[in-house]
């Protein structure tokens, strides 16, 4: 008879309390951009959201910051093009790669979905000291790390 994990130890799994953690944020954060009328989804977030950080990005380097391969990463910058919230432009440097921009409507839409992505972010944190929350941090960095390895 194999031995079975229990509701306890799974409890106890780093993966599951990640995945499980990233399930709730992602829900939370495609009814809150619903209700405030955002055109837009947790997937697609995660992706402006490294624009917003750094503009003008390769498409292949947002594949890898989000974890994308890069059919998925490109049918995603497709549609947020046709939405006019980025414009991806041929790079100077090779014509091969396109440099990925957010619009003028893209940065609007962004400083209201990042206030409301923070929101929740400091909703999910409360009662939990930064300390704890540094722990945390640098436990699932070092986690990605080993796993990429």
């Amino acid at each position: 008879m194999k031995n079975h994990p229990t509701d306890s130890t799974l409890d106890q799994s780093l993966g599951r309390l990640a995945a499980r953690f990233s399930r709730v944020l992602l829900r939370r954060l495609n009814a809150v951009m619903v209700q405030h009328d955002l055109p837009i989804t947790a997937e697609q977030y995660s992706f402006l959201i490294q624009l917003w950080d750094q503009n003008g990005l390769p498409q292949g380097v947002l594949a890898d910051k989000t974890e994308k391969d890069k059919t998925t990463m490109a049918r995603l910058a497709a549609g947020l093009e046709s939405r006019g919230l980025i414009v991806r432009l041929p790079s100077p440097g090779d014509a091969r790669e396109r440099l990925v921009f957010l619009t003028d409507n893209g940065k609007k839409l962004m400083d209201e979905a990042t206030a409301l992505a923070r929101g929740i972010l400091a909703e999910a944190q409360q009662g939990i000291d930064e300390a704890q929350l540094e722990v945390c941090r640098e436990v699932l960095r070092r986690a990605c790390l080993n796993l990429r390895k």
